[in-house]
């Protein structure tokens, strides 16, 4: 007579976690040297994902022997490690203050803000060829002293809109030595 899948399903669990749990800590290793960093991110956050529903599928199949560690102090001794290293990663993380948006944001802002001769530059191309290029996407350009940000407001486009268009074609800047 065979299992009932969910039964089925319990007995794979351990193996599977192991599996996820593998993926999760290469990607995870990866990721804190910025290895791959495009290619892996998304990976590692789905396979964190999959790595908790397992965890918590493994921990119902062994509840009695997890019980029974719980009567020992080894258990909260490792439980209480594990918060305390948490909290010293996530108190100082919600006690900060919010910065609006972080740096980028900031520095999109910035850009957005300025005008094209200022921009052309940090894009490395010249303002006719930053009209050209906003141009031929059907944005209006009077004057290289107009912003990103004007040109949105003008076109009726998002600021977002208009500064992925901007950049388009950019190759993204290498990681500084180093890292």
């Amino acid at each position: 007579m065979s299992e009932a899948p969910p039964r089925k399903l319990l007995r794979a669990v351990t193996p599977i976690a192991a599996a996820v749990f593998a993926v999760s800590a290469t990607t995870g290793v990866l990721l804190f040297f910025h290895l791959g960093e495009r290619l892996i991110k998304e990976l590692h956050e789905w396979i964190g994902l999959a790595f908790v529903a397992a965890a918590i599928l493994h921990i119902t199949r062994n509840a009695r022997a997890l019980a029974s560690y719980a009567r020992r102090p080894t258990l909260w001794i490792a439980a209480a490690l594990v918060l305390a290293t948490a909290a010293a990663f996530i108190v100082p993380a919600l006690t900060a203050p919010q910065k609006e948006g972080g740096g980028s944001r900031a520095l999109a802002s910035v850009v957005l803000r300025a005008p094209l001769d200022e921009v052309a530059p940090l894009l490395d191309t010249t303002p006719a060829a930053l009209v050209e290029r906003l141009g031929a996407a059907g944005l209006t350009v009077t004057s290289t002293s107009a912003s990103l940000a004007d040109l949105a407001a003008a076109s009726g486009r998002s600021p977002r809109e208009v500064l992925d268009i901007a950049f388009a074609g950019q190759e993204p800047a290498p990681p500084p030595a180093g890292r």
